[in-house]
């Protein structure tokens, strides 16, 4: 086996590692995923056929839910593009309870009309209020973007997000809700990874030197 070859086969060892590290790491972050697919929209009906909102439902998960936050059941020729249940209303939020607030939080949002949404995010010492794409109503000159429906927000903060509200002018709906907690113990920075592979790079290095000068 040639200088080069050896190389590269050594090089592709030790990336396979690192990836497995870097797995191993991420996974000890606690990340949490909410489908909304187990619950079933027939139990939320009051006994006039109302529906009701959602709450407590994911309480143990640290996560509890605000104003009218309503389960939806995917029906054939529904106008929202999921094959699976999701959470909608006029307005609504969900907060998180605990001891721990997560430091990362996603989540699928649109509108069933295409107008833009406000999401107001919170948490200590810290605060986004952003608009989603759609048409802007109301007193402004801003048209808005074009709609894209089912799109994907994400939002970090090292001192934690306690909670995130939607509001809008039709209604809207969010899926896919994902949040992880994370520690400096747990994950490490960048910096600390990349010497890692550094280190390891010069092992393999110095191994190589040797077996070439056999």
């Amino acid at each position: 086996m040639d200088r080069c070859a050896l190389f590269f086969k050594n090089f592709k060892s030790l990336m396979g590692l690192g990836i497995g590290f870097l797995l191993i790491f991420s996974s000890s972050a606690n990340a949490v995923l909410l489908t909304f697919d187990e619950l079933d929209q027939s139990d939320y009906f009051d006994a006039n056929g109302d529906l009701t909102p959602l709450s407590n439902e994911y309480e143990s998960q640290g996560l509890i839910f605000r104003s009218s936050a309503y389960l939806i059941g995917r029906q054939e020729g529904d106008p929202i593009t999921y094959p699976s249940n999701f959470v909608a209303g006029p307005g609504f939020g969900f907060e998180f309870v605990g001891d721990n607030l997560p430091m990362f939080v996603s989540f699928n949002l649109g509108s069933s009309a295409g107008i833009a949404v406000d999401i107001t995010v919170q948490g200590p010492n810290y605060f986004k209020s952003i608009v989603s794409s759609g048409e802007i109503v109301g007193m402004t000159d801003d048209p808005g973007t074009p709609y894209v429906p089912n799109e994907l927000f994400s939002f970090t903060s090292r001192t934690g997000i306690s909670s995130v509200y939607f509001s809008g002018k039709a209604g809207n709906y969010i899926d896919n809700i994902t949040y992880a907690y994370s520690s400096p113990t747990q994950v490490p920075e960048p910096s600390t990874f990349l010497l890692i592979v550094i280190g390891l790079l010069g092992l393999i290095s110095s191994r190589f030197k040797f077996k070439s000068e056999k």
